[in-house]
């Protein structure tokens, strides 16, 4: 509807840039974001937040709206958002919308801008093939205790070139694979079946399985911190 009565050199920025992109958004006020090229008026309209700065270069169409594309809203964030939120958002930008190198190149062209150095030190913490928001966090969770960062979405394969499965989160040298159920994992009994078969295929090859679910993450993270610790001081000093 705010489409309607918004002038054309507008386009939707900010949250609601990466809400019409289908990125992840910790907190939305239900405001729309807008954004206008420099020295034109912003609209004054209730319920939209007014920015500065469109670049209309920067601009694509999604579900027939004008939209800043997801590299540059990836910087107009990084000034008001938490660095893991910002990873989450970046982590979620590889699987559709962008690459490494393309969301590399936004920032290093925005050298004088606020929140670029959180934007720079949350590049070097995104990851291709993340799946989920919360997948991202365990992995931040496991770097913040000093861990070394674990593989992100490695195939493992058996002695005899056989496909076992694709671990959220490992340590493939220690044979650790880390994955996070969310509530549909216990829910659907395919999926939970599939879970189960995918575990034993990985125990049976030797592996050490950590399942991990929203409560052992949001609520006991540092009981969680410990469990891999453990096993991956058990696993290093097993290989000498």
């Amino acid at each position: 509807a705010a489409r309607l009565v918004l002038p054309g050199e507008v386009a939707f920025s900010h949250e609601t840039a990466a809400l019409l992109c289908d990125l992840p958004v910790p907190d939305f006020d239900g405001d729309l974001d807008v954004i206008v090229p420099p020295g034109a008026v912003v609209p004054r309209l209730a319920g939209t937040d007014g920015h500065f700065g469109l670049d209309h270069a920067t601009v694509i169409e999604v579900h027939g709206l004008p939209v800043v594309r997801p590299e540059r809203t990836f910087v107009h964030l990084a000034p008001t958002w938490r660095l893991d939120d910002l990873v989450a958002l970046g982590d979620a930008m590889l699987r559709r919308w962008t690459t490494p190198e393309r969301l590399h190149d936004e920032v290093a062209g925005l050298t004088r801008r606020r929140g670029i150095v959180r934007a720079r030190d949350a590049l070097r913490l995104i990851r291709p093939g993340v799946d989920s928001p919360m997948e991202t966090r365990v992995r931040l969770l496991i770097v913040d205790a000093g861990l070394p960062c674990p593989e992100v979405g490695v195939n493992v394969i058996d002695h005899t070139g056989t496909w076992l499965a694709r671990p959220d989160l490992s340590y493939s040298h220690l044979k650790i694979a880390i994955e996070y159920d969310g509530d549909h994992h216990r829910t659907d009994q395919r999926q939970w079946q599939r879970d189960r078969y995918r575990d034993e295929q990985l125990r049976d090859a030797g592996w050490i399985v950590i399942p991990l679910t929203a409560d052992d993450v949001l609520r006991h993270a540092q009981r969680t911190i410990e469990r891999i610790r453990r096993y991956v001081r058990l696993r290093t000093a097993a290989l000498g």
